[in-house]
């Protein structure tokens, strides 16, 4: 009797929380500006430093992390984007020390500083980290914006929440445990929201390439493969292969997620470049896309990911 009123309680409190885990829907992304047109669309993009409007579960500092997710996976997109490093330097070499100073900035003075068509700016407006039970739940809200520096106009905007579960829909206890044990680590839980929450923008983000495939001719790749297995768990000394098939004669290159980029890919015949990457015991690559790059003399990339498979280092947990 008491085991099936337990039994009962469980069920409803599933009922209950999956009702919670059907709110999160998709990015709803507002475009300001018809952006049909190639002399539109910015070619040069900056994400300027992500600024946070509350304390971060256990000082961790999200609005970094955020950005630097959000990049890479906004590099997908056939924009020219600048390195956060170089974005960093030019502002700091500008005196802006305090990053907050730099929203402050018109869309004149961050030109003549950063010398791009437009710049994305985010806020974290709040985080959430929360273990207990059978549930565990990590959510990130953010507003990002894209602001024209030519204009001053906001030419697309979202502000959305981003949350992910664990436990709850487990189908075993071990598997209860393991994840409330991932969330526990929060660096690694954050990344994970701020994942999802990337992967989620880009699919409604405007992408330049199509609107430029006339005027704008970038570097074509047709096919990226890699030895990568899905869920395959990597390993200190295991090596990652990259071949990449496009256009001829220019400069390859792959990255692995926002973890490691600029791997060298060799040009063996023409239009087939290939490389690899030796995974290192102290890397921790989790969940990286494998992300191929072919970039012109002018500084045009044609950028192409491989969907079969992610980089992702065994735990040492897992062992």
């Amino acid at each position: 009797m008491r085991q099936n009123l337990l039994l009962r309680k469980v069920f409803i409190f599933i009922v209950l929380m999956s009702g919670i885990l059907g709110g999160c829907g998709t990015v709803d992304l507002k475009v300001r500006k018809n952006l049909d047109h190639p002399n539109i669309h910015p070619k040069t993009v900056a994400i300027l430093p992500f600024t946070l409007a509350d304390s971060a579960p256990e000082g961790v500092p999200v609005h970094n992390l955020f950005r630097e997710c959000f990049f890479n996976y906004f590099s997908y997109l056939g924009y020219v984007d600048i390195p956060l490093e170089t974005v960093d330097a030019k502002l700091q070499a500008a005196g802006m020390r305090k990053f907050k100073k730099v929203l402050e900035l018109s869309p004149e003075r961050l030109r003549d500083i950063l010398g791009v068509d437009a710049v994305i700016k985010g806020q974290v407006l709040d985080t959430s980290n929360f273990t207990g039970g059978i549930h565990a739940e990590t959510s990130i809200k953010a507003k990002i914006i894209m602001l024209d520096l030519r204009t001053g106009e906001t030419l697309w905007e979202t502000e959305h929440t981003e949350s992910t579960y664990s436990g709850i829909l487990s189908p075993t206890v071990v598997e209860i445990i393991q994840d409330q044990m991932e969330n526990v680590n929060v660096h690694q839980v954050l990344y994970k929201t701020a994942k999802m929450f990337s992967v989620s923008m880009l699919k409604e983000i405007p992408d330049p390439a199509g609107a430029w495939q006339e005027k704008i001719r970038l570097p074509q790749i047709t096919n990226i493969e890699t030895n990568l297995k899905p869920n395959q768990k990597l390993h200190a000394n295991d090596q990652i292969y990259v071949n990449l098939k496009g256009d001829p004669g220019l400069k390859g290159s792959f990255g692995i997620g926002s973890w490691k980029s600029n791997i060298p890919l060799k040009e063996i015949v023409p239009g087939m470049y290939s490389g690899s990457y030796t995974v290192q015991e102290k890397d921790e690559i989790s969940s990286g896309l494998i992300i191929g790059t072919l970039k012109n003399s002018q500084g045009l990339a044609g950028k192409r990911f491989y969907k079969s498979g992610m980089a992702q280092m065994e735990k040492s947990s897992d062992l």
